[in-house]
């Protein structure tokens, strides 16, 4: 059991300062200034796939927004949180558990995205570049693929070397933070106590790595895989990033003559 599936029952309640209609609101922002294709989805909307989709509350946002979704998660916990969202919302959504690194898919999108770091999670390069190779088989020519970064500020300071937790009525999270400036690797040590009737408790504890790309490292990719950024945007705003930023936003799209 990964923390992600000990979580997906109160994955919601931990997250419950994220506000998924400003971040699906902020992207539909970006495909519609990037974006050149005509849309594959039903009655000619945008087919977007939502990579590492979690609980499906930012996924089902880009449906309210005219987007035709799937959602890939490597979590079946989860998922199964995302589709219980999607009937309870009335959303039609297609969801898949898979490895984003390791996407098999059976059709082309006009629309990736992966968000709320998500992307930071793979740490290895030769995984993130297997992935932004992999749209030359599942997105559509003048497609996008966009998704945040940590920025290290984030990691650093933010995060740096602090304990954190989180304690509610039926969970607790416990969270000793490490972030090496040497290696980029943020490392999240967490001990979590969930319960389901309020007297027995269970316990699991999980490492969580992420890494710290930095600007120069995603673009040499992106140019490696032949694909261009079209933009780069910092903190849900539409402007270039800074300093101060906790989030860069990538837009990378497939050249259209590809």
């Amino acid at each position: 059991m990964s923390a992600y599936d000990f979580l997906a029952s109160f994955y919601d309640t931990f997250q419950q300062e994220l506000d998924p209609q400003s971040w699906a609101a902020f992207v539909d922002r970006l495909v519609k200034k990037h974006g050149a294709f005509p849309g594959d989805g039903e009655d000619g909307k945008p087919l977007l796939c939502d990579l590492g989709c979690g609980t499906g509350a930012v996924t089902c946002a880009f449906a309210e927004l005219g987007y035709d979704i799937i959602g890939v998660d490597n979590s079946a916990p989860m998922l199964d949180k995302a589709r219980e969202r999607a009937e309870k919302e009335n959303v039609s959504a297609l969801w898949l558990c898979q490895d984003m690194a390791a996407l098999d898919l059976y059709g082309t999108m006009d629309v990736f995205v992966s968000l709320l770091d998500t992307v930071n999670h793979i740490t290895e390069k030769k995984d993130l570049e297997k992935l932004l190779r992999s749209f030359f088989c599942f997105l559509n020519p003048g497609g996008l693929f966009i998704f945040d970064l940590a920025s290290e500020k984030h990691f650093s300071k933010t995060l740096g070397n602090e304990f954190f937790y989180s304690i509610e009525d039926d969970f607790t999270v416990l969270w000793e933070n490490q972030y090496s400036e040497k290696t980029k690797m943020n490392v999240a040590n967490l001990t979590m106590f969930a319960t389901s009737d309020g007297e027995r408790y269970e316990r699991e504890d999980e490492e969580i790595c992420e890494r710290f790309y930095s600007d120069s490292e995603i673009r040499a990719l992106v140019e490696k895989c032949h694909l261009e950024a079209v933009g780069v945007y910092g903190d849900l705003k539409m402007r270039s990033p800074n300093e101060k930023d906790e989030r860069v936003f990538y837009v990378i799209q497939r050249p259209v003559e590809q």
